[in-house]
């Protein structure tokens, strides 16, 4: 039986009554951690973390209330409400948040959530970048609440938002300063050619690009309007809905010449690096071919050939390569990623790879909410060991020591970024800091005993060199530069310590001796910076290079060559350290108002009307209810609607449906109770409809082995009623189904759908009439898919389906249409037992469409084609034919919504004997199987 309802079933789990074109796969949001929340509530937040972060929570606090009294002042605007801050410690624990429903990708660092006002952040391990996001997702916060005072006062209802362009770029330009990063980015676009105007904003919609070009905006306008020109836009946002006129109004001038002036002051900031600096293509030899490239190490085998390692995406999936250090050799597959348990994904952005002498190779990866060190011995390339402590959350920074230890950056579970050595023969683990400064890039010093290490203990705002002594525990500041130094990188043979700083705008090589700190020397000269250098054996730097918008690993032969005099001294301000070091302090005891544990407090999260169109039972209308706890965990949905045709009917025909959903542990699970009345389709019938009631209860559970493997429970109760003739019972029914399941997906997404991996369900189930016996079944579903990745944007797509009922009154499946069998009438194939199999060839058609009007402009991902043939049979008791289709079509994303399918084809009938005459033409949309 197929249970009636709008929005909510799609929630459910599994249930053995869906049509089998709507089974789902999908990947697992793992709540690997049960959180025991809390709330400090100060004078205008309630914070909500969880015990372990406490410290870092009362100074996220404190940070939140001087913002909070920076803001107002910024935008003279109040928030008129308490503003829920959520805190998380790192981006493993923020991505198993359920405030948003959806997956959160790695270097996310926090949003505000506009529904319930809520704002989510990830602690990084430092506490400049913790006040930065806090301030920016503030921003957000106050310019939405501002903007809906503006309206109101105005009495207008047809509330409209600044572009995101201006969104993101006004919440960068209140949070932080111009930075190395931002510099790296806009000197590339804008020298580079990808630089995009005000005009054509659309283009890099959402993306890192469009956060630093708003930026840039921000610091121009401020520049040439005045500071307070920014807060005058959104004030005067009620004049237009045109925020090209709102801006032309608010600066005083015509928004093509406003756009203009914006782009020559790039031009003028810019062009003129050209003549001082280099971009890394010229200055150096790029080794690594398309794709993002990360965390160069070398390693040289007992035979002299040298072999670089380094993490990198070159095929839309993180994992670890090596090659021959040359551009002429080609990447090899060291170590899949984002497949399998063990390597869920890898630290891409983060120095995360680092190799022996002896070829002892380690790399970090996540697994199961934790991340691992791997070891890996060279050339056999077997793994040989794997660590993993339950205290230490995320890794990085990996380092030899001489002796074959290893030194590494750890963010503990209180949040604090600390220092490692690990004894790579007993895996046993020695903590060298221990405080809530961010400690980063250990290397080895003079000697065995002491680390050189970069951090922000100086003023929390800028990073300098310290050493570590492990026999004394001593620590020493090395440097007192105003600007960033980072990845310290001593040279044994040349007794200099090499590093990075970005006190010319972006981080760029240089070398001072390591008995005289004021010879600062210069070694490169790049136009967009530098990261994780490491310098081979015969003097070679490789390094992490960024140029047109894409990471990859560059070679300068001999870095020595470039070496110029440095125009700023480590010693600058050494002797001027502030009077208390922690600047940022926890929140003081007169501004918390309580601290108590959570309790769940339920709030609306959605209330509308719904019309929807069922593909078997027609057009149906009605509403739709949704409330949950703050954190997401603890869900209610309320479903109300009505299938009457007359009006006379109405009051027999309301349907409604109470579900809740928990999912705050690993062990996800919901239960509901409905009742349901209405015409319902007769599968087993043509044209026929009859009348049924049904209600009772069901509960759904999800248990996820991975973020890959899950395994699924289902069980319903109901008593059902059909009446074939008005007022005459035809049949009574006391229901009773159960199923389970397992899904396994690492399939790897396109514009349309999997090119790479593979996914599988299968599913046992089991419905019977425990009252009158009417109805008895089985059910069984085997479902697997296999995609085969023939080049970067092209794949062959494989599936082979059963999907099977038997028994009594066994329910119909449904086939046919441009999911299954194309060119069959779209769900005009009914059985008890449905085979399906298809073979796919996927290719691009078209990489990209613009659409420029005269108004605004719109860009698509582009079309796709495909190459297919269809083979299956839809049978009951009796296997009838083998039927199938071949032909081909094309596909269309729309904004990531809807793709659109168009098919042409012929049919194959009578049991492949003959091909039907003329074509069939089919249009439908959703993702490729």
């Amino acid at each position: 039986m197929k249970k009636n309802t709008l929005l909510i079933l799609f929630l459910l789990l599994l249930q053995t009554a869906v049509n089998a074109q709507y089974y789902y796969f999908g990947r697992n949001k793992v709540q690997y951690e049960n959180f025991e929340w809390k709330v400090l509530k100060t004078q205008n937040f309630d914070v909500y973390y969880y015990e372990e972060i406490e410290e870092i929570a009362e100074k996220g606090a404190k940070i939140a209330e001087d913002s909070y009294l920076h803001l107002k002042t910024e935008f003279n605007h109040l928030v008129t409400y308490r503003i829920p801050l959520i805190f998380y410690n790192t981006s493993t624990h923020f991505q198993q948040t359920n405030t948003t429903p959806g997956f959160i990708p790695d270097g996310v660092g926090g949003f505000f959530e506009f529904m319930k006002g809520r704002v989510v952040i990830p602690f990084s391990g430092s506490l400049s970048q913790f006040e930065h996001v806090i301030k920016h997702e503030l921003v957000h916060v106050f310019m939405t609440t501002k903007i809906t005072r503006i309206f109101s006062e105005r009495r207008r209802t047809d509330i409209h938002v600044p572009p995101l362009w201006f969104v993101e770029g006004i919440a960068e330009y209140y949070s932080t300063k111009w930075d190395a990063q931002a510099e790296q980015v806009m000197r590339d676009a804008v020298l580079n050619g990808y630089f995009v105007n005000l005009e054509n904003m659309y283009a890099i919609y959402g993306s890192f690009l469009m956060y630093k070009e708003g930026q840039s905006f921000m610091e121009y306008a401020s520049e040439k309007y005045g500071h307070g020109v920014i807060n005058t836009v959104l004030e005067n946002l009620w004049v237009s809905e045109s925020f090209e006129e709102v801006l032309a109004y608010t600066l005083g001038e015509p928004f093509e010449k406003i756009n203009r002036d914006w782009e020559n002051y790039l031009r003028k900031k810019y062009y003129p690096v050209v003549s001082d600096f280099e971009m890394p293509s010229f200055a150096s030899e790029k080794i690594t071919p398309r794709g993002y490239a990360f965390n160069p190490a070398l390693w040289r085998d007992s035979t002299g050939k040298e072999y670089l390692y380094f993490t990198a995406n070159l095929d839309g999936y993180s994992s670890v390569y090596r090659m021959k250090p040359s551009s002429e050799s080609k990447p090899e597959l060291f170590i899949r990623g984002e497949k399998s348990e063990d390597y869920e994904s890898l630290r891409l952005f983060e120095p995360s790879v680092a190799v022996t002498e002896n070829g002892l190779l380690a790399f970090v990866s996540k697994s199961g909410g934790k991340d691992i060190i791997n070891f890996f011995r060279l050339p056999s390339d077997k793994r040989v060991s794997v660590f993993a402590d339950s205290s230490l959350v995320t890794i990085s920074d990996l380092s030899f020591t001489k002796n074959g230890k290893l030194l590494f950056r750890s963010i503990d579970r209180r949040g604090f970024s600390d220092i490692f050595l690990l004894d790579t023969e007993s895996l046993k683990l020695t903590r060298l800091t221990n405080d809530f400064y961010e400690d980063r890039f250990p290397v080895t010093g003079a000697s065995e005993s002491v680390v050189i290490f970069s951090s922000d203990r100086f003023d929390l705002k800028t990073m300098n060199l310290y050493t570590f002594n492990i026999s004394t525990g001593e620590i020493k500041q090395l440097t007192w530069a105003e600007n960033n130094i980072k990845y310290p990188l001593p040279d044994t043979a040349s007794n200099r310590l090499f590093f990075t700083s970005d006190n010319d705008g972006v981080f760029n090589l240089y070398s001072v001796p390591v008995n005289d700190f004021t010879k600062v020397k210069k070694h490169t000269i790049l136009l967009t910076g530098m990261s994780t250098p490491v310098i081979s054996g015969d003097g070679k730097l490789y390094y992490t290079g960024f140029e047109k918008f894409m990471f990859g690993i560059y070679c300068i032969a001999n870095p020595d060559s470039l070496v110029t005099d440095a125009e700023f001294s480590l010693l600058a301000a050494k002797g001027k350290v502030p009077e208390s070091a922690n600047n940022y302090e926890r929140i003081p005891a007169e501004l918390v108002k309580s601290k108590l544990p959570y309790e769940e407090d339920y709030t609306l999260d959605y209330a509308q009307s719904q019309v929807t169109t069922d593909p078997v039972f027609g057009t149906r209308g009605g509403a739709v209810l949704s409330v949950s706890d703050l954190l997401g965990d603890d869900k209610f949905y309320f479903v109300l609607y009505n299938t009457a045709e007359v009006q006379s009917d109405f009051l027999d025909n309301f349907n409604v449906e109470l579900f809740r959903l928990r999912q705050g542990e690993r062990l996800n699970y919901g239960y509901g109770i409905f009742n349901y009345r209405g015409r319902r389709y007769d599968l087993r019938e043509s044209d026929e409809y009859y009348y049924e009631k049904s209600f009772g209860g069901f509960f759904v559970m999800q248990y996820p082995l991975s973020t890959f493997a899950r395994l699924e429970a289902s069980a319903s109760f109901s008593n059902l009623n059909r009446e074939i003739v008005t007022n005459v019972i035809e049949k009574n029914a006391l229901l009773l189904s159960g199923s389970v399941s397992y899904v396994f997906d690492n399939s790897l997404w396109g514009p349309t759908g999997p090119l790479d991996g593979a996914r599988l369900r299968a599913a046992l189930g089991y419905t019977a009439d425990i009252r009158y016996d009417n109805i008895r079944y089985l059910s069984l579903i085997l479902d697997g898919r296999y995609y085969l990745r023939t080049s970067f944007s092209t794949a062959l797509a494989l599936r082979a389906s059963l999907y099977y009922n038997d028994g009594t009154d066994a329910r119909r499946y449904l086939a046919g249409g441009s999911w299954d069998l194309r060119g069959w009438p779209r769900f005009g194939l009914r059985g008890e037992k449905v085979w399906v199999s298809s073979a796919e060839f996927r290719f691009p058609l078209l990489d990209r469409i613009v659409l420029n009007f005269p108004f605004l402009g719109i860009a698509f991902p582009g079309l796709r084609g495909a190459l297919f043939f269809d083979a299956g049979s839809v049978w009951d008791k009796t296997y009838k034919e083998t039927i199938g289709s071949i032909g081909g079509g094309i596909r269309f994303n729309f904004f990531n919504i809807l793709v659109f399918r168009y098919d042409v084809g012929k049919k194959i009938e009578n049991n492949f004997k003959n091909f039907q005459e003329g074509l069939f033409w089919q249009f439908f949309f959703g993702w490729d199987f």
